[in-house]
């Protein structure tokens, strides 16, 4: 049953339900949108640390440390 504009609002503030939860903006999102949103987000900066952590460690190696010279690329790999 939907409540009505002048009934008490049912989240027990005492107001009347158009003065009180009838007026908060809803974000058009549901729990699980947004928590998706957030696993999502937390995927990519995992992901971006691990690669962020492979490169500076190819880096820390350095030239002669278990690489070899590329005279093709004028590079170590």
């Amino acid at each position: 049953m939907k409540t009505g504009r002048n009934e008490p609002c049912p989240c027990g503030s005492g107001k009347k339900y158009k003065n009180c939860c009838l007026v908060k903006p809803d974000d058009g999102m549901s729990i699980s949108q947004k928590l998706l949103i957030a696993l999502f987000a937390l995927v990519m900066l995992v992901g971006l640390i691990a690669v962020f952590g492979a490169f500076r460690s190819h880096e820390a190696a350095g030239p002669g440390q278990g690489k070899v010279w590329s005279e093709e690329h004028q590079h170590w790999h």
